[in-house]
């Protein structure tokens, strides 16, 4: 499937007025209420409700090349590690030890022939089978099969790892939807996870809540008034993708005007697309959302990922990984790099703004607000999929409601 026929725009499945009013959520074009940011009671259920039950991304098919190599992720709660076993099989399981809970491998890289813990020594097989423990006499009718690392559902699509804990979640490339193919179209699998002076993920943790950080990159409606990097660099009236209940992607053209600052500037003269990227990418970058909150900014000479993880009612760990081709040139590198820094100056806005909004959820005065059917259609519909996972927001909502209409009677 080449993904290029789908010449949609990315706020509604096509471009027919008859087919976006029939394609529009059925609820009131409104946000979640303010208290659904800080209420500790839905915070819970989002882990359990969303998290736990998602697919959500563990690495990169470079990573996991031989046997031994893994990588970590947690998926909500569950610490989860994947592994290519001696017989060549990835798995995902359980990264806690069955003896007193201690994770077992942090971070990526190669273990020897067993997984260790680091507190007593307990030793895994690659299949998650127990291998030893010390003073194995002491512990009474020990069953080795009792305690071998629970294993979870894994998929690859696009060289992209994904595991999920929940056996009744529909399968990954349902979930995907018209995301997959985009993947295998971009040759993702084809590339390789940069590893910089810090490895090959770093982690940033911010003070808000993970929805507000979800909303705010599901929408560009903000773009024009908050990032002025973004309006010379790119022509978001004319972004074009595809989109299911679940995923997206969309492309956007970059602008040929010269930019009148000079590090945009001298990135538009490196922009190139590395080998293996589609002649579409000649000039343009894309963005793919992956329910719940992954998310990637795809250039042509470099691919960004990066994962929101809820640490707290108000704290959200981020991590971050960046894909390259493997004989990345010194050029594309360059302009890998000039992207970097532009990055962290939009990243430092998006900052402000969220900060902003986690304190304004919190005003008494303020019920929720009206969305944009069109520039906003992505949050609406990311946010209905929340209302219907979670009663509790409706719960939250009817509660809110009630509470303005006596402060204004």
């Amino acid at each position: 499937m080449d993904p290029t026929h789908l010449a949609t725009d990315i706020a509604s499945p096509t471009n027919t007025p008859e087919s976006r009013a029939s394609d529009k959520p059925s609820t009131a074009t409104r946000s979640l209420p303010g208290i659904a940011y800080t209420d500790p009671v839905l915070y819970e259920h989002e882990v359990t409700e969303v998290f736990e039950r998602a697919w959500i991304l563990a690495g990169h098919i470079s990573e996991l090349s031989e046997p031994g190599h893994y990588v970590t992720a947690n998926v909500g709660r569950e610490p989860v590690v994947v592994v290519r076993g001696h017989d060549g099989e990835l798995r995902a399981m359980s990264n806690v030890c069955r003896h007193r809970a201690s994770t077992i491998l942090e971070g990526t890289g190669q273990t020897r022939s067993v997984m260790r813990c680091p507190y007593h020594a307990w030793t895994y097989e690659l299949d998650g089978q127990l291998a030893a423990a010390p003073s194995g006499q002491g512990f009474a009718c020990l069953d080795r099969d009792q305690v071998a690392l629970p294993q979870f559902r894994l998929g690859v699509v696009g060289g992209l790892v994904f595991c999920c804990t929940d056996p009744e979640q529909m399968s990954l490339e349902e979930m995907l939807g018209p995301v997959g193919p985009y993947l295998e179209w971009l040759n993702v699998s084809g590339l390789q996870v940069h590893r910089g002076p810090g490895g090959a993920r770093w982690t940033e943790d911010f003070e808000e809540n993970w929805k507000i950080l979800a909303d705010n990159y599901y929408e560009d409606y903000h773009v024009p008034v908050a990032h002025p990097t973004l309006v010379r660099l790119i022509d978001v009236k004319e972004t074009i993708g595809d989109n299911n209940d679940w995923c997206e992607w969309s492309r956007v053209p970059y602008r040929t005007r010269p930019s009148r600052d000079p590090r945009e500037r001298e990135y538009q003269s490196l922009i190139r697309r590395m080998p293996g990227m589609p002649e579409e990418f000649e000039n343009a970058m894309g963005h793919v959302c992956i329910w719940p909150t992954t998310f990637f900014e795809i250039y042509p000479h470099h691919i960004d990922m990066w994962q929101l993880e809820p640490a707290g009612v108000q704290r959200t760990r981020a991590t971050t990984m960046t894909l390259v081709h493997p004989d990345e040139g010194q050029q594309d590198r360059r302009a890998r790099e000039l992207m970097r820094e532009l990055n962290v100056d939009i990243m430092g806005q998006d900052v402000d703004i969220t900060t902003r909004v986690q304190r304004g959820v919190r005003a008494p005065s303020y019920h929720s607000g009206i969305l944009n059917d069109e520039q906003e259609f992505s949050v609406i519909r990311f946010q209905q999929r929340l209302r219907e996972l979670l009663p509790r927001i409706a719960e939250l909502e009817a509660t809110a409601t009630g509470e303005r209409s006596v402060a204004s009677s």
